[in-house]
C-alpha cells in the first residue's frame, strides 16, 4: 500500500509540473502575442510655433517660449506660445512649461508627449523630448547658439499616445 501512494505521489509531482511549465509556455506565448499586437495610436496632437529673431550682436539669455499641456480625461492638447522672440547670437536658452494634470485611469496606457523644436537661422534643429504616463510639470529647455544672424524658428508640439491591441495584425488580416 505503501509503495502505490508513493507511486501516485511521484505521479502527481509530474503532472503538477507539467501543468506549471504548461501554464508558464502559454503565459509566456500570450506576452508575446500581446506585445507584437500593441501599437501607439496617435489620439490627440496639436503644433504651435513661432520665430526667433537672432540679432547681430553677442546678447544671450533664457526666454519662456509658452506652455503645454496634455488632458487625458478628454483626450486634449493645448499649447500657447509666444508669436516672435528677439535674441543675439550669443548662447540662448529656450523654454516650455509642460502639465498634464490628470493620471491615467486603471487600464489605460496614455502617454503624454512634449518636444520643443529650436531651428537656428542656418535651418539646424535643436530639440527635447520628455513622454509622461501620469501628472507631470516639468520644464523643456533647449539651448542653442547660432554662428550668424537672421532669422529662426520654434514649435511646441504636444501629442497624447494611446497603446492598443491591433487584433487584425497578429491574425494577418
Amino acid at each position: 500500500m505503501h509503495l502505490f501512494f508513493e507511486t501516485v505521489i511521484r505521479l502527481s509531482e509530474k503532472v503538477m509540473c507539467s501543468i506549471i511549465l504548461t501554464l508558464g509556455l502559454a503565459i509566456l506565448l500570450g506576452y508575446g502575442l500581446v506585445s507584437y499586437a500593441a501599437e501607439d495610436i496617435v489620439v490627440n496632437a496639436t503644433t504651435s510655433g513661432g520665430k526667433i529673431l537672432f540679432q547681430d550682436n553677442d546678447s544671450h539669455g533664457v526666454y519662456l517660449l509658452g506652455r503645454a499641456w496634455a488632458d487625458f480625461g478628454s483626450n486634449a492638447t493645448f499649447s500657447n506660445v509666444t508669436p516672435s522672440i528677439e535674441t543675439g547670437t550669443g548662447r540662448s536658452v529656450f523654454l516650455v512649461t509642460c502639465d498634464n494634470a490628470r493620471g491615467n485611469e486603471l487600464s489605460r496606457t496614455r502617454t503624454a508627449v512634449f518636444t520643443l523644436t529650436v531651428w537656428n537661422p542656418a535651418g539646424v534643429p535643436h530639440s527635447t523630448t520628455r513622454e509622461f504616463r501620469g501628472i507631470c510639470s516639468e520644464t523643456l529647455s533647449v539651448d542653442c547658439t547660432p554662428f550668424e544672424p537672421g532669422e529662426g524658428r520654434f514649435e511646441v508640439t504636444t501629442t497624447i499616445r494611446e497603446r492598443q491591441l491591433n487584433l487584425p495584425a497578429v491574425f494577418g488580416r
